[in-house]
């Protein structure tokens, strides 16, 4: 087996080579690791990095194919006890929806809400020692915080915000409160689309929604 600092070799370098912009060697370095690792939960975390490495390059179908991986391995591990299953199925839910599968990306979606629930029931200190999609979003974890891997984790999951973004314009002027009755009405409007069978705008609600964390 890989001791520790053998392990974090893979994490350092891709690391490196994102923040070159050079996503292609940082995916070619976590495949070594795949290639490398014993430990399964490595090997899941490997195949997510790599999947949020290609959906910035814009490999959809790639990015979705690394994220089921993630998604099949993790389903066999009871526990993962410093990150969240649904930033797995948050990854594949935004790739699929670049992809223009709407339905799958609101399912996927949907699974990711239910999972964080579903932890959070089972660890009353869930925010606290987890790192799960929404704590991606606000940027709560920071560098001292973690692991090589999860510091790689973090930064190849970060969403580049707009310049011209509206809504992060608008959350700046608002209460804590306003705030949270936007998310939920949000997700009382992609709820009641998807009843429908409109699974683009449910999807697009929820999206908008998570634009207020």
């Amino acid at each position: 087996m890989k001791n520790i600092d053998e392990s974090s070799s893979f994490y350092d370098e891709a690391i490196k080579f994102v923040y070159l912009d050079d996503y292609e060697s940082a995916i070619k370095s976590m495949r070594n690791g795949i290639n490398c690792f014993e430990n399964q939960d490595d090997i899941a975390l490997a195949y997510l990095i790599c999947g949020f490495l290609n959906d910035k390059l814009g490999d959809n179908l790639s990015a979705i194919d690394d994220f089921s991986k993630s998604i099949y391995l993790e389903a066999k591990l009871d526990i993962i006890n410093q990150r969240s299953k649904d930033i797995s199925f948050s990854g594949r839910s935004n790739s699929r929806y670049k992809n223009g599968d709407y339905k799958g990306a609101i399912e996927d979606k949907i699974k990711a809400i239910n999972i964080k629930k579903l932890e959070t029931d089972k660890s009353q200190e869930y925010n606290n020692i987890k790192i799960d999609y929404r704590n991606i979003l606000l940027g709560t974890f920071i560098k001292k915080d973690l692991e090589p891997k999860y510091f790689a984790l973090i930064q190849v999951s970060k969403i580049r915000k707009s310049k011209y973004d509206l809504i992060a314009d608008y959350k700046k002027v608002i209460s804590k409160k306003r705030k949270e009755e936007i998310i939920k009405k949000l997700e009382l409007i992609s709820k009641s689309k998807y009843k429908s069978g409109d699974y683009k705008g449910s999807i697009k609600a929820i999206r908008r929604a998570e634009k207020y964390y």
